[in-house]
């Protein structure tokens, strides 16, 4: 893939898709495996606050608007945006696994009797999801770094803090 022919929309939407949706949900992860941590182990867990950090993850993805997007001439670019929807379906799988387990966490909590087995295999899905979305998400930075790389500019030249502000 070459860089020549870049649509600043679709780079602009893939920019935040990782910025304001990835990054948000990685924060959210990390929330709650650091409420899965042994030294918080005698912690309450606020099960709701996760579900809805995860929601409002899934709910910005979803809401990325990519009309207007498509070129059926330009094969590079319907390659970034196709690698750019399957992205977006396994994140959003991964944000349905990981509401379900912390659904299913929280019914626990809350006296209800669920099997290990029941347990095991919400955590399955989820960690099969997560495994997906990284494979997805390698796949669009490979095809993503190609697509906006400009064999012009010198790979050693850094921006300045002005170049950032622009």
């Amino acid at each position: 893939m070459s860089g020549k022919n870049v649509d600043k929309k679709l780079v602009k939407i893939i920019d935040n898709f990782y910025i304001n949706v990835v990054d948000d949900f990685k924060e959210a992860e990390g929330i709650i495996i650091n409420d899965s941590k042994f030294s918080s182990m005698f912690r309450k867990k606020d099960y709701d606050r996760n579900i809805r950090k995860l929601r409002d993850c899934k709910k910005k993805c979803i809401s990325i608007n990519v009309d207007g997007i498509s070129d059926d001439n330009d094969k590079v670019k319907e390659r970034m945006l196709k690698d750019f929807e399957r992205a977006r379906y396994a994140f959003i799988t991964v944000c349905d696994a990981h509401i379900q387990l912390q659904s299913n966490l929280k019914s626990k909590s809350e006296g209800a009797k669920i099997k290990y087995s029941e347990y095991k295999e919400f955590y399955n899905r989820l960690q099969k999801a997560k495994n997906d979305l990284n494979s997805q998400l390698h796949e669009l930075d490979i095809d993503y770094t190609d697509y906006t790389y400009d064999e012009t500019e010198s790979p050693y030249e850094f921006l300045s803090y002005s170049d950032i502000n622009k």
